[in-house]
């Protein structure tokens, strides 16, 4: 939006000068420069100036650099340049670490009780767990509640039934895919290549990946032990497979809506 206002306002060699000027540029949501082709050029030639005078660049994006649609090769190329890291949600240490240090910013020292509930059962976001904690922390400084175990309790059990009346779990899917195509559940998680199992077990994990907060490295073990990176390929795998195969496609909505119902 800034270079679009600078096109109109006539001041592209200010925002030029300033973007190649930083020390550091972090972009979130990368992939939304896609079909922006003036956007991408000036892009382009940013990321060129920074990396050449050995600037830092810290970009995010929804899926792999190879994977992002609309986008210039050249940016492509040069975003494979760096380290490509996966970013998963936060595991129980961190989220009771976040929360410890959240309510020391906040001036209050909560018992560790009380932080290793709520790290256990808030676990879809970060914003979520900082929505609990705020809500607590108001319920004592504004309701003069007592700070107990109860009072979290209570807290996170609003939190839930708010966010949703029914957590879909990946055990759901399996048993879903697998009378889908007919198959014994404990197959999924076999190490046979049959085609027709490899499809389904696939498809879980595709299913599993889109219609939960759970992890690759989890979604992996919920599949005979198997690594992030097979989830990730198997993913990939099912939306190759959207793109190219009607049948595949018609059974990806047809299970996301049997198992969202």
């Amino acid at each position: 939006m800034e270079y679009i206002n600078a096109i109109q306002t006539n001041k592209v060699p200010e925002f030029t000068n300033f973007y190649r000027s930083v020390d550091v540029l972090i972009v979130d949501d990368i992939q939304f420069l896609g079909g922006k082709e003036k956007t991408q050029d000036n892009f382009f030639h940013t990321f060129n100036a920074l990396h050449q005078d050995g600037k830092q660049l810290i970009l995010t994006s929804d899926k792999q650099p190879k994977d992002l649609a609309d986008l210039d090769e050249r940016l492509i190329s040069r975003f494979q340049w760096g380290l490509t890291t996966d970013i998963q949600p936060p595991d129980l240490e961190t989220r009771i670490a976040i929360l410890q240090q959240k309510s020391m910013e906040e001036g209050m020292d909560l018992p560790g009780d009380l932080l290793e509930y709520v790290g256990m059962h808030v676990t879809s976001s970060v914003r979520e767990l900082e929505g609990c904690l705020i809500s607590i922390l108001a319920k004592v400084s504004l309701d003069r509640r007592e700070l107990s175990l109860e009072l979290a309790k209570e807290v996170v059990r609003g939190i839930s039934s708010a966010a949703s009346s029914r957590t879909l779990t990946i055990d759901e899917i399996k048993k879903e895919v697998s009378a889908f195509y007919n198959i014994e559940t404990a197959l999924l998680s076999a190490k046979t290549r049959k085609h027709e199992i490899v499809l389904a077990r696939q498809m879980s994990m595709y299913l599993a990946k889109n219609l939960t907060q759970t992890s690759l490295k989890s979604i992996g073990m919920h599949f005979g032990g198997r690594d992030h990176t097979t989830v990730l390929h198997s993913c990939q795998q099912i939306l190759n497979y959207i793109d190219t195969d009607k049948k595949v496609r018609q059974d990806v909505e047809f299970l996301k809506k049997a198992l969202r119902g």
